[in-house]
């Protein structure tokens, strides 16, 4: 086997050889670096050869607008050195690895994190084709959207349109490798909800969250899932369609902040550190949240707080005492206590009665049987006076 050594270099006799060997090794690899550079740099490769994980971005990709236009345009900074140009390929070949050996997990890109990366996607990599100083903006139908006053407060062309590229308007085709479970979609930052990572309808220290800030007069501000004839009360035994949404949007809420901080509470009011935009994360935003202030517009109707925090159960008893209707509004079929009520109290506080029967006809017996003081436990002495003197209400 043939040594390599430097002493060639010294030797008179040996040196030009070397000298050319060298060179021509030099310029092979440099000829190598070129050529990889531009075929790795290629749809095909990045679709075809390197990224068969992304299979359904580029599916997507390839149904956008974006289509014609290189992956490298929008993925690569906006007139790259050479160097920054070599070191962002030499970062890629982790996720080459990553893909060679089926270590991966999808979704990829969970939560289009890199769309709020700002160093990733700064807006130069949309505004070096699109001018927002000629570009003629055409907003949905109903939107009003003032991207000055956006592009001033420091948010970046994919805070808003993340998905511009890769739309997923179909059905995902790829499972995750380890788990088996299906693809799941990304979110899609233009929809309302989204828009609530910053504004806020409560908040006075986050952008306002006013409805006519950003759709017209005439816009039709009600959602049609607000429709249905049982919205606000069900006239039967169930739940109220908005009481059932109010519960499960605040559980979301709850648990994706758990999530996320821990026993931490996120403050009402967000601090700024001074350095970018104060974003919550998608899974944090109220759906209820983005038209109501939900400390006002739900306590105020309800009379208590809604829904009800952890622990509520132990002084509940106060909003019983203040006007029973309050719990009645909700824990009734009528909305109000009557004789006829099957009372929701009755399971834990009435267990001397008959709990099939409606509570008033019966609630004599234990009253004769324990004195009326009892029920003062849970009701002002003013709340027998209610049938015992006016009549029932």
């Amino acid at each position: 086997m043939p040594r390599i050594s430097l002493s060639g270099f010294t030797d008179p006799a040996r040196r030009p050889r070397y000298i050319i060997w060298t060179g021509a090794l030099v310029l092979g690899f440099a000829a190598f670096v070129v050529v990889a550079m531009g075929v790795t740099s290629t749809r095909w490769f990045c679709s075809n050869a390197c990224h068969k994980v992304q299979d359904d971005t580029i599916i997507a990709y390839g149904r956008s607008t974006h289509s014609n236009v290189s992956c490298m345009a929008c993925h690569m900074p906006v007139n790259a050195d050479p160097i920054t140009f070599t070191l962002h390929k030499a970062k890629a070949l982790g996720e080459l690895y990553l893909t060679v050996t089926n270590r991966y997990e999808l979704p990829l890109n969970p939560g289009s994190h890199l769309a709020m990366d700002g160093e990733h996607m700064p807006s130069e990599q949309c505004t070096q084709c699109h001018s927002m100083g000629t570009r003629r903006v055409t907003p949905t139908k109903g939107i009003i959207i003032d991207h000055d006053a956006h592009i001033e407060e420091g948010v970046t062309c994919t805070t808003c349109h993340n998905r511009v590229a890769h739309k997923e308007d179909f059905e995902l085709t790829l499972k995750d490798p380890r788990s088996g479970e299906p693809n799941r979609k990304h979110p899609d930052f233009m929809k309302m909800d989204s828009c609530f990572r910053c504004h806020s309808q409560a908040d006075a220290e986050r952008p306002p969250g006013d409805c006519l800030a950003c759709h017209p007069k005439d816009f039709e501000l009600k959602p049609a899932n607000h429709d249905p004839a049982n919205f606000v009360r069900d006239p039967g035994e169930g739940r109220a369609v908005h009481a059932v949404m109010g519960a499960e949007d605040a559980a979301r809420v709850a648990s994706a902040t758990a999530d996320a901080h821990g026993e931490e509470v996120r403050p009402a009011v967000s601090e700024r550190d001074g350095e970018g935009l104060d974003i919550l994360p998608l899974s944090e935003v109220s759906y209820c949240g983005t038209c109501h202030d939900k400390q006002e517009f739900c306590n105020d109707c309800h009379g208590v707080e809604m829904p009800h925090p952890a622990g509520f159960e132990k002084g509940h008893g106060e909003a019983g005492k203040k006007s029973p209707d309050v719990c009645a509004n909700c824990h009734t079929s009528e909305g109000r206590v009557t004789a006829t009520s099957t009372e929701f109290c009755n399971a834990c506080h009435h267990k001397d009665g008959d709990p099939t029967k409606p509570w008033i006809p019966q609630h004599f017996v234990p009253v004769r049987a324990k004195g009326a003081s009892a029920c003062f436990d849970c009701h002002d002495p003013v709340f027998c006076a209610r049938c015992h003197v006016r009549g029932i209400q």
